[in-house]
């Protein structure tokens, strides 16, 4: 029996020298610019800024409602570079894992099941926290209340009082506490319809109640809740995050029937057998329903499912293998052994080598970069003037030219720009016959787009000339001397660039 243990113990080292190296691999958010710069300019103002320098089309109150989420980051990449900024995802995801081990220890989930959950858990959330932005903080937020709820489901809890301290801090992170406190309003809720003793029914309430007043602590008050319940909601069609999963790649489909599927395994066991079958019923009903409709909400679901069901999941699997497997265990032979050792030696070789690669670039795809040589052209010219920008560009333009070539969009949106802003820029790119009426109201000096929009044909013939012109992008400008090709393939690059 110890050699199989010994056996088994190696191959699972070795698998989580895999699973680092796939956890270290991280990816630029098209955001990342913009959240490091605006947490650089918090700390350097002493304060919030109210006055956006970055953008000459903002038309609304400059609303950062993740704040924190950007000084975060920012001094993550003062103290590391990019290094710092993946060390801090990776405490992120880390301790999202960790939160997921506790909740299972204390259901008695086994090991080999625990383990198992685990990895169901990094897969499920892999597409939201591969990429460093604050929703990373939102998915371990929400893990470690779904931890307290469940740990205290059938025992008072002290570890209540730090709900409302989670809150407080995930109020200034990102955006995401809004489902933290609808999950929450739903477990209160069916735990003060249950039979649960009255002490308990207040705890909880106590708890909903406090932590509604700590997402108050920030720096816009009441009107933070204002601006989110003005803006966030399911019709958001040019951002792939918000898009129903049957929407995109088909691996965001599968990923959310194979969390179904394991769901429905599990939900029949949860009714009957535990205390808090009902609110796990009703908070994992909820959000397959949300993250169907918003692919973003896939880690939340996926979380929810683990932590919640994961116990009654690993118990319907464990009995259905009793009923149709042969369980005894057949000790390995040594030929077994050696090759299971040196496939152990393989994954932990390769694990560490990714790993050590990983942890020295924050990712930026080529298939949405521009080309970087617009960036040394600009410099080289010392541009100066309105830059009217493709939307996916706009906090990258920020990054490097700052002030001093505005832009007239970027990933902020409704946070310092109004619907009829970003619908405008949405008619410039993919219905020219609005192009007029956009340059004349905006009034760029240069104007930066991919070359393949349907607007960029009718510009040349308008008479803008190429500044620069390559594979991925072209730079427009009224007044220059001619195009400077460049057919250089955008190749993958690591933050922050050019």
């Amino acid at each position: 029996m110890s050699t199989s243990i010994d056996t088994r113990t190696g191959v699972r080292v070795g698998l989580a020298f895999v699973l680092l190296g796939i956890l270290t691999h991280t990816r630029a958010d098209p955001d990342l610019w913009g959240h490091v710069v605006f947490g650089r300019d918090t700390i350097a103002g002493g304060g919030v800024p109210t006055v956006d320098p970055y953008s000459f089309a903002s038309d609304a109150a400059w609303v950062n409602h993740g704040w924190l989420g950007d000084v975060v980051m920012y001094l993550a990449y003062l103290a590391g570079g990019s290094a710092g900024l993946i060390v801090l995802r990776m405490a992120a995801v880390l301790g999202t894992l960790a939160g997921v081990w506790v909740a299972l220890s204390r259901q008695h989930v086994d090991a080999r099941a625990r383990d198992l959950l685990i990895v169901f858990a990094i897969i499920g959330t892999f597409a939201q926290a591969n990429h460093m932005r604050p929703q990373v903080f939102s998915v371990l937020a929400f893990c470690w209340m779904l931890v307290i709820l469940k740990g205290s489901a059938t025992a008072y809890s002290r570890g209540h009082l730090f709900i409302p301290l989670i809150f407080a801090a995930w109020g200034n992170l990102h955006g995401g506490w809004m489902v933290g406190g609808l999950v929450l309003a739903l477990w209160t809720m069916f735990t003060v319809v249950g039979p649960e003793p009255l002490a308990r029914k207040l705890l909880l309430l106590g708890t909903g109640g406090l932590a509604l007043a700590g997402t108050l602590v920030n720096p816009y008050g009441w009107h933070m809740w204002e601006f989110l319940w003005r803006t966030v909601g399911f019709s958001r069609a040019d951002i792939s995050d918000w898009q129903p999963v049957y929407r995109l790649e088909l691996g965001y489909l599968a990923l959310w029937c194979a969390t179904s599927v394991a769901a429905a395994i599990a939900l029949p066991r949860a009714w009957r057998s535990s205390e808090s079958g009902m609110r796990s019923v009703a908070i994992v009903s909820m959000l397959a329903f949300g993250s169907l409709q918003v692919s973003r909400l896939l880690a939340f679901y996926t979380i929810s499912v683990v932590i919640l069901l994961g116990a009654d999941l690993a118990s319907a699997v464990a009995a259905w293998r009793a009923a149709t497997l042969d369980m005894r265990e057949v000790p390995p032979g040594r030929l077994a052994r050696t090759i299971a050792a040196l496939i152990a030696a393989v994954l932990i070789g390769g694990g560490a080598v990714a790993s050590a690669r990983n942890l020295g670039c924050v990712r930026m795809e080529p298939h949405w970069l521009p080309e970087p040589r617009v960036v040394e052209l600009a410099r080289q010219k010392q541009l100066q003037g309105r830059l009217a920008i493709w939307f996916d560009w706009g906090e990258y333009a920020m990054w490097y030219f700052g002030p001093s070539l505005p832009v007239s969009i970027d990933g902020r949106r409704e946070t310092i720009f109004s619907q009829q802003v970003v619908d405008r820029h949405l008619q410039f790119y993919y219905r020219p016959s609005t192009r007029e009426a956009f340059l004349a109201d905006f009034r760029p000096d240069y104007i930066w787009l991919p070359h393949d929009l349907p607007v960029v044909p009718l510009l040349l013939a308008d008479g803008w000339i190429p500044l620069y012109s390559g594979p991925r992008s072209v730079f427009l400008t009224r007044h220059g001397e001619g195009a400077t090709v460049d057919r250089t393939r955008v190749v993958e690059r690591c933050f922050p660039g050019p």
